[in-house]
């Protein structure tokens, strides 16, 4: 399974690639129009801002599969998918970002500040963009929301890859929040001087995060 890119991420993209609607050459000489398209571009075309859109949002497939290829390994939030597209949009993908899946949440975060250079110059404009997909990355209003028996999906899915990680068995993770992910969940909670209700809210989220 994999994510979309939210209107979040596509405002970040718009905001840094600038739109044109008329065809001009980049500085590689290819023809480009609107938020940096090439494929099929001629002199002289034009389009309508609607269709700048719509090109975007065929153009960032190619980089959702290039940060979706880690989805399995770090269950992306929709904030830090959107982040990253943007990153590998500009970049060209997140394989060194990540070191092929290896790095934490935490360091690809703090990492992202160091892909502000241009032949070896840090450049204004590229600084800026790594601090508006880190502090997407990072963005807190994301919250994870409550999950419990019955629940299912890819908040589920985190849930059981982190208590499996953190040694607490749920048999297989597969999203459904099962007789075995309740017991989990209730060990952990009782661990960790948590109400061993088998809910994950806020306070079980913080503690297993």
């Amino acid at each position: 399974m994999g994510l979309k890119t939210g209107q979040a991420g596509l405002n970040l993209i718009k905001q840094f690639e600038g739109c044109r609607l008329t065809a001009y050459k980049c500085p590689a000489g290819v023809w480009t129009i609107g938020y940096g398209h090439t494929l099929g571009v001629k002199e002289g075309q034009r389009i309508t801002q609607e269709e700048a859109d719509r090109l975007l949002v065929s153009d960032v497939e190619k980089y959702e599969k290039k940060v979706n290829k880690y989805h399995d390994r770090y269950t992306w939030r929709q904030n830090e998918f959107d982040a990253l597209v943007s990153f590998a949009f500009n970049v060209g993908s997140i394989d060194r970002l990540s070191a092929n899946g290896t790095r934490s949440r935490a360091v690809i975060a703090e990492k992202l500040m160091a892909y502000n250079k241009a032949a070896g110059k840090v450049l204004a404009g590229l600084t800026k963009r790594r601090q508006a997909e880190q502090d997407l990355f990072l963005r807190k209003s994301n919250a994870r929301p409550t999950v419990k028996r019955g629940s299912r999906g890819e908040d589920v899915i985190y849930l059981q890859k982190q208590l499996a990680v953190l040694g607490y068995s749920v048999g297989n993770v597969d999203g459904i929040f099962g007789v075995k992910t309740l017991e989990a969940v209730k060990a952990f909670q009782a661990g960790n001087g948590l109400v061993a209700d088998g809910i994950v809210g806020s306070k079980t989220w913080g503690k297993i995060q």
